[in-house]
């Protein structure tokens, strides 16, 4: 059981820590779509108490970066070794962070041990999904809380040839209900924003309005998943429906 292959950190090294940063002198590599993304696993972090955060696919470990001044401790796991070697260096003034080689499958923690799990666009990537959430699951505490984000399906094509599959927001909530008692689905990434992202005019514009702190790729809404590219799921009381 794998994961697709990802190359993008052989590639590209640290790209998410230069494309989330958000002011006039980074603007051409800055990317509002991408910052949105962890933006709004931020906002809601801040809502919980994480003592203990594990990332899932944590990539060069942008995500925990952001996140350290919110958590006592934070580890997070990547199957890519270099993302893991980067994101380690990248880390090493953040004293409450560290990452580890490991795949999403089998996590190496015992049972009942964090208090909060992130897992950001990482499931698309996957085989088996649902071995994914129910080792989640398995290491989240009875309490415990799930934050993760991943692109909603489409109908006329993939959004990223490396993704495994793809989910209708249906077809991911049935899936987190099988290990969650407790799901909440939003929509960030509207669609009138990603049209205008796409032109040659538009994209100068929509990176102007994130560095001066407006950024409309974070709009969430409960409803109308038609109009939103992607998807973010808040899963609670994994135990209650493990163990019932």
């Amino acid at each position: 059981m794998k994961a697709v292959e990802f190359d993008k950190y052989d590639q590209r090294g640290a790209y998410h820590w230069r494309e989330c940063r958000r002011n006039f002198r980074n603007f051409l590599e800055y990317n509002p779509a991408l910052e949105a993304r962890y933006q709004v696993v931020v906002d809601q972090i801040k809502r919980y108490s994480a003592n203990r955060l594990l990332d899932v696919g944590c990539g060069e470990g942008y995500l925990l970066g952001q996140l350290a001044g919110l958590i006592e401790t934070g580890i997070g796991i990547d199957s890519e070794a270099e993302a893991v070697r980067i994101g380690s260096s990248l880390l090493k003034n953040y004293e409450n962070c560290s990452l580890q080689l490991n795949l999403c499958y089998e996590l190496p923690f015992k049972d009942d041990y964090f208090d909060v799990v992130t897992s950001t666009d990482v499931i698309e990537h996957l085989e088996d999904p649902e071995k994914h959430l129910a080792e989640i699951s398995r290491v989240l505490k009875p309490q415990g809380t799930l934050v993760l984000t991943t692109p909603k399906w489409r109908p006329d094509r993939k959004w990223d040839e490396r993704h495994y599959q793809e989910f209708k927001p249906e077809e991911l909530e049935a899936l987190f209900k099988l290990h969650f008692s407790t799901v909440s689905m939003n929509f960030f990434w509207p669609a009138w924003a990603s049209r205008i992202y796409e032109t040659k005019l538009g994209w100068r514009i929509l990176k102007l309005l994130g560095c001066l702190g407006f950024n409309p790729f974070k709009s969430l809404s409960s409803d109308c998943p038609q109009k939103y590219g992607q998807m973010l799921v808040v899963a609670h009381n994994a135990k209650a429906a493990r163990l019932s």
